[in-house]
């Protein structure tokens, strides 16, 4: 289909407009208008195809400054061409190979979604919705369906949505009398049912018969020889309803309201198959059985057409798609409170429209630019008043200026006007002068501040900045004044030692030589300011310094411009103040330890003490010089800051890991770091937030590990706690760190009895180990009672309640409660108490029992004990079986 000739509002029908919301065409036939007589011509052309494509994006392109609303569309269409040209994927053997995927793509998903389906109906309207999306051809879609089991229907018959008659309660009430569940059992019995009828057109026995005036005559006569009941009652009543119903179409109304009304009620998670089983065992045909319970489930989730079309405009109306959320609203009805808020904002659009007429009429063409530019926002899929918009010019910018930054230009400025309509600038770089000056494009944005990043180095340029709506009027340029680019060196770094100054950098490429000038106590003003100092490559070596003196140093970089002149960077300056060289460390000492240690030393004379700590004992003599990158693969500096004491020394806190660890001084100048003494340290800190808890004889023990620490020693000591002499009993355990982490805690069975437990980390120290100070808490006891509840009486009604003391210790009142319902109660507030067991001091193997009489009750109970008042949280009351404790 060549774009010269097709019919281009076809496509955009058809192609265009739906890839708005749904994308790009995924068939690229499609996407490329290439219909199947055209496939078959350019098929054999390979020349002739790939001209068709090129013409297809030149259409595109061309289209993207007319039509305002299909701009994000067109614009993707040719990067997705670029693409597929850059991969050489532009030929018909792709195009196919694409076609084929997607068709084995949409029948794998057709497939899948046959095979979700919970339904074995589908309304043809529904059957098409489902299958546009997928991609599929029709008569396979129908094919997998069958496959399946599952039939498309035209249309589903209309359900009722309400009772045909007033009494329907009533005859519900008289047919549940008679036990039966349908009022045609009552007319005709349950043995003529089975043989088959329908509903769906009116009541119909496969023998002919219907709810008529003949068959309520007969059923009424074989009522008259049953004896009186209540269920000859509610029969004669149900055909007495059946009768005042009116004619035969009211009653097949009646006994289709019947059928639906069932369906209805059943629970949402049952299948359709599930759902039809008892009808169509009373005789109810299977396909019309199918047929209702599919319309009936599709009735519960279909939305209401007007509900549906207020959904779709309220969504438009969130994008500012005014002109097509008045099409969808023709489907609201008269009196929606939408089609009011649509007439509101479609007057506003036309209110600005005229608005922006006037302005332009007076000349105010950025009033006018604002107005179109709210109308735009209000019908943002308007086309015409985009195209509007784009004819509007732009007012120039003010305040345009560039300044540099480095290797950068920053060019800023301040719009002409309100930002409105789309208003955007574009930035340009201009080098050289009169007609031989060359123009650069840098930027098209909306913001007022842009960089150039590749400005050339030492050359004079200027910018302008042009306002640009969207569309081709553009306003007259605005010229910044000329600037010139001049780096600054890098990497400058500074080397100061007792009797000289080293000083290195990176110099740019374009520079032609770089000047230092060196002054004392203020740094050099400027080019000529202070004294120069000689420079050798890319450094300089000042050797006429003196100790305690402070130098500034400016470093700048030289060029030479397109007209031969000179010109340098501002400079970057420098300090350094010459300091006599670092001395070590000799006498460092631990002074105390505690959580910690505290490490003391004389100050040297001459740079900073710093102490580090590491693993490995140092490998630098004493005075020996090292770098910072040393430094940190031994270990971590103490950030602590030190204090300084009596006679000269020093003392700063600091905290090192469990185990053993190195703790070294150096002494940091201004270009050296000298190593001094150290000291080895072996430390194991104690756990932290150490808790417990009882669950009866175990307990479970949980704390806060020390950093680099693995295992830990609990110890316990019970009996002698409670002050029972001669009965303590010792334990002890070890727990690794990895497995506490696996287990969240340690628990340990440490009996009933009070104990005190006490936790101390371990390190190794080769053949030795190390403990920590002890963390000790104490765990109180906890008495242990079994009960059991035994079944006794003449009438099995009252019950005999076993309490046994597992364990020796006080007991509280132990309750026993009587609690009527299906939940067991888990507190004696919950029912009534029925005895109590007084409390005490109780040993181990003492038995106890009490015979209660449970209150008679209707429904299930409980009676169970519960723990009460002080000491409750001390006792454990194991529970027998269910079986004994319910009612």
């Amino acid at each position: 289909m060549d774009p010269q000739t097709h019919d281009r509002e076809r496509y955009e029908k058809e192609v265009l407009a739906p890839a708005r919301h749904k994308g790009l065409p995924t068939d690229l036939f499609v996407r490329y208008g290439i219909d199947a007589r055209h496939e078959r011509r350019l098929s054999a052309d390979p020349r002739a195809f790939a001209t068709h494509v090129e013409r297809m994006c030149t259409y595109w392109r061309g289209l993207q400054a007319r039509r305002r609303a299909l701009r994000k569309v067109l614009v993707d269409l040719v990067a997705a061409h670029e693409r597929l040209d850059r991969a050489g994927l532009l030929s018909h053997a792709h195009f196919v190979e694409v076609r084929e995927e997607l068709l084995r793509r949409a029948e794998h998903e057709w497939t899948e979604m046959a095979d979700h389906l919970t339904t074995s109906r589908l309304e043809a309207a529904e059957f098409h919705k489902m299958l546009d999306p997928v991609g599929l051809d029709e008569p396979r879609a129908l094919e997998i369906l069958r496959d399946k089991g599952v039939h498309v229907v035209h249309r589903f018959p209309e359900l009722p949505v309400s009772a045909p008659v007033a009494t329907f309660t009533t005859l519900r009430d008289n047919l549940r009398t008679c036990e039966v569940d349908f009022s045609p059992e009552v007319v005709f019995g349950t043995q003529r049912l089975e043989r088959g009828f329908t509903v769906v057109d009116g009541f119909r026995l496969v023998d002919g018969g219907r709810v008529d005036e003949h068959a309520l005559d007969a059923a009424v006569d074989r009522l008259q020889v049953e004896a009186h009941s209540g269920g000859r009652s509610a029969a004669e009543n149900v055909l007495s309803i059946l009768r005042a119903a009116g004619g035969t179409a009211r009653r097949d109304a009646v006994v289709l309201w019947e059928v639906v009304t069932d369906l209805r009620e059943r629970p949402v998670t049952v299948s359709e198959t599930a759902l039809v089983r008892a009808w169509t065992r009373k005789g109810l045909d299977q396909e019309e059985a199918r047929l209702l319970a599919a319309a009936v489930r599709h009735a519960e989730r279909r939305p209401d057409p007007a509900r549906r079309a207020e959904e779709q405009v309220r969504a438009l109306l969130a994008d500012n798609l005014l002109r097509q959320a008045q099409s969808v609203a023709a489907a609201l009805p008269g009196d929606h409170e939408l089609r009011e808020e649509l007439r509101k904002r479609a007057e506003r659009v036309d209110q600005l429209v005229r608005q922006a007429e006037r302005a332009l009429r007076d000349g105010a063409s950025e009033e006018a630019a604002h107005a179109l530019s709210e109308a735009v926002a209000g019908a943002a899929d308007d086309t015409v008043l985009a195209d509007r918009l784009s004819q509007v010019p732009p007012v120039a910018p003010r305040s345009v200026s560039a300044r540099v930054d480095g290797r950068r230009v920053v060019i800023s400025w301040v719009p002409g006007s309100e930002p409105s309509g789309g208003l955007g600038h574009r930035v340009v770089r201009v080098t050289g002068r009169g007609g031989a000056g060359r123009e650069t494009p840098i930027a098209d944005l909306s913001g007022t501040e842009t960089v150039d990043e590749q400005a050339p180095v030492g050359t004079e340029v200027r910018y302008f900045v042009q306002s640009v709506r969207e569309g081709p009027i553009m306003s007259t340029p605005v010229f910044t004044a000329p600037v010139i680019l001049t780096p600054e060196v890098e990497d400058l770094h500074l080397c100061v030692d007792e009797r000289q100054v080293l000083g290195t950098w990176k110099a740019p490429g374009e520079a032609v030589r770089v000047e230092v000038l060196r002054a004392e106590g203020a740094p050099p003003r400027g080019p000529g300011d202070g004294t120069p100092v000689p420079v050798d490559g890319s450094g300089f070596t000042d050797t006429s310094v003196c100790v305690g003196r402070e130098y500034f140093y400016r470093v700048r970089a030289l060029y030479l411009t397109s007209s031969g002149q000179g010109c340098g960077s501002e400079g970057i300056v420098r300090r350094a103040a010459p300091l006599p060289r670092p001395r070590p460390v000799t006498d460092l000492e631990v002074v105390r330890a505690t959580r910690g240690v505290v490490v003391s030393w004389t100050c040297p004379p001459g740079g900073r003490v710093a102490l580090w700590v590491g693993q490995r004992p140092p490998r630098w003599r004493s005075g020996q010089s090292l770098s910072a990158g040393e430094l940190a693969d031994f270990g971590r500096e103490v950030v602590e800051t030190p204090v300084l004491g009596p006679r000269g020394r020093a003392h700063v806190s600091v905290r090192v890991p469990a185990g053993v660890c190195h703790v070294l001084a150096v002494t940091v100048g201004t270009d050296r770091i000298v190593a001094g003494d150290r000291i080895r340290l072996v430390s194991v800190p104690a756990v932290e937030n150490l808790r417990a808890e009882r669950l009866d004889t175990t307990v479970r023990l949980s704390w806060e590990w020390p950093e680099h620490t693995a295992q830990a020693l609990i110890l316990w000591r019970a009996g002698s706690v409670a002050g029972e002499v001669g009965t303590e009993r010792f334990g002890q355990a070890r727990c690794a760190r990895q497995q506490y982490e696996r287990d969240g805690g340690f628990e340990v069975d440490m009996g009933t009895d009070e104990v005190e437990v006490s936790v101390h980390t371990v390190t190794d120290e080769g053949a030795e180990e190390s403990v920590s100070a002890p963390v000790t808490v104490t765990v109180p006891g906890r008495t242990v009672l079994d009960y059991r509840v035994e079944t006794v009486g003449v009438l099995r009604r009252e019950r005999v309640v076993h309490l046994t003391a597992v364990s020796s210790g006080p007991v509280p009142e132990i309750v026993v409660v009587h609690c009527p319902g299906l939940v067991q109660p888990y507190s004696a507030t919950q029912g009534q108490v029925l005895a109590v067991f007084a409390p005490g001091q109780r040993a181990a193997g003492e038995h106890v029992s009490v015979r209660v009489h449970p209150p008679r009750g209707q429904g299930p109970a409980w009676l169970m004990c519960f723990p009460r008042g002080e000491g409750a949280q001390n006792v454990r009351l194991r529970q027998p079986s269910v079986k004994e404790l319910r009612l």
